[in-house]
């Protein structure tokens, strides 16, 4: 004869009715169990459980779903926060091009190229009152030019942002086109597009012959100062948008920004 295993033994014990003793005690909790028994074997508590479980995996599941979106969230701000800077300071290098320029071209009588009386000291050891160009104040001059000149050339040679790489390549090409010129005076350029400065040969060279170069009107300053200057709005702009085209042509934006433009 078969035995029905999913009877419901509790049924069966408590119909039984169990004196005040230990024996009786026995029988309940034993009825207890029994029932027990046959809520997991129905799958009752299976279901429970299962149904628990999945609801914490879901909870998991949706709280690192969003612990990653704040992080790539986090990541985007940063980086744009970043780009952003990277920008403005490439502005402010192109606007410090621009003073050591201003200085370089002024034909003011408070310029770098007043002449006033100094002491130069002859071969001999005597020394002379002589009325000349300052050619410490002139040198000083043309070195932070060359400077921040290099500085913004090492900015804008990984600029993302197309116009920028664009206008600086063109102020380099300004460059390259009065290489000679600026040998002559002591400002020597490099493979890498970058300046140097040779004092000896500058002072050799005569501060009449850098200010031919450097301040006048049709000369390589105030060409460099107009580049400069372009160079110095477009890092402007690029700081202040979250989208720039790429060097290789992909065009990165914040898709959203756009959208919002519209509404």
């Amino acid at each position: 004869m078969g035995i029905n295993v999913n009877m419901d033994y509790s049924t069966l014990f408590s119909s039984m009715s169990a004196p005040s003793t230990s024996s009786g005690n026995y029988l309940g909790n034993l009825s207890g169990m029994l029932s027990d028994y046959s809520s997991i074997k129905n799958g009752s508590y299976g279901k429970l459980v299962s149904a628990y479980y999945k609801k914490i995996d879901s909870e998991n599941s949706s709280a690192t779903s969003k612990t990653k979106e704040d992080k790539a969230e986090r990541s985007a701000a940063s980086s744009k926060s970043n780009e952003s800077k990277k920008y403005s300071s490439m502005a402010q290098t192109a606007k410090d091009v621009q003073s050591d320029i201003s200085k370089l071209t002024d034909s003011s009588s408070k310029s770098v190229y007043e002449k006033e009386w100094q002491d130069i000291k002859g071969e001999d050891g005597s020394t002379q009152k002589v009325f000349d160009y300052n050619t410490s104040k002139i040198t000083s001059a043309v070195s932070s030019f060359v400077k921040n000149y290099n500085s913004l050339i090492s900015a804008a040679s990984d600029a993302s942002d197309t116009t920028t790489s664009t206008r600086a390549s063109y102020m380099q090409k300004i460059t390259n086109s009065f290489k000679t010129e600026l040998s002559a005076i002591g400002i020597n350029v490099g493979d890498n597009g970058k300046l140097s400065l040779d004092k000896d040969k500058m002072k050799e060279a005569g501060m009449e012959s850098v200010k031919n170069v450097m301040g006048s009107r049709s000369g390589y300053g105030y060409q460099i100062s107009s580049a400069a200057s372009l160079i110095e709005s477009s890092a402007t702009h690029a700081a202040s948008q979250s989208k720039t085209y790429s060097a290789n042509g992909s065009f990165n934006s914040d898709i959203s920004s756009i959208l919002d433009s519209f509404v």
